[in-house]
C-alpha cells in the first residue's frame, strides 16, 4: 500500500493491539517503498503517553516520522495528534505542490487548505516534549 491510515479505537481493551510495536511493524511491511503509515494518537494534552509510545515505535521503524495536529470537534481537551512514519519524502512536499494537487482535485472543503496542511506539522512545545 502507498498509504495506510489507521483510525482505531483508544488503546484499551481489544483496541490495545492496534497501538503495539508488533502492529506497527506489520503495517510497515505492507507499505510500498516510500509509503506512509498514519494513525490517530489521541489528544496529547490528556493522553500524552499514547503519543510518546507510538513515536518511540515509529522512531525505530522509519527514517522520517513525527505527528501532526488537527481539531476534531467531537474530542475534548484540545487538538488530536496523528502519528506518521515513512522512509520516503512525504513530509517534504511543498505548500505549492499541495496547492496544485488540491486545485486539480476539484474538491470543496470547509476545513482543509494546503496552508492548514502545512501548519498542522508545526507543533507546540507541550507536544514536542512528548516526542522521544
Amino acid at each position: 500500500f502507498d498509504v495506510i491510515i489507521v483510525d482505531s479505537t483508544d488503546p484499551i481493551g481489544p483496541g490495545e493491539v492496534l497501538f503495539s510495536d508488533t502492529f506497527y511493524g506489520r503495517a510497515r511491511r505492507c507499505l510500498t517503498t516510500g509509503g506512509v503509515l498514519v494513525c490517530q494518537n489521541g489528544v496529547p494534552f490528556q493522553q500524552g503517553a499514547e503519543l510518546t509510545n507510538t513515536m518511540r515505535a515509529f522512531k525505530s521503524l522509519y527514517s522520517d516520522w513525527g505527528c501532526y495536529l488537527a481539531t476534531i470537534p467531537t474530542y475534548a481537551g484540545g487538538p488530536m495528534a496523528f502519528g506518521w512514519g515513512t522512509d520516503g519524502i512525504a513530509a517534504q512536499v511543498s505548500e505549492a505542490t499541495l496547492r496544485d494537487r488540491f486545485d486539480a482535485s476539484g474538491i470543496t472543503t470547509r476545513y482543509y487548505t494546503p496552508a492548514v496542511h502545512k501548519a498542522a506539522f508545526a507543533l507546540p512545545v507541550y507536544v514536542l516534549d512528548l516526542m522521544p
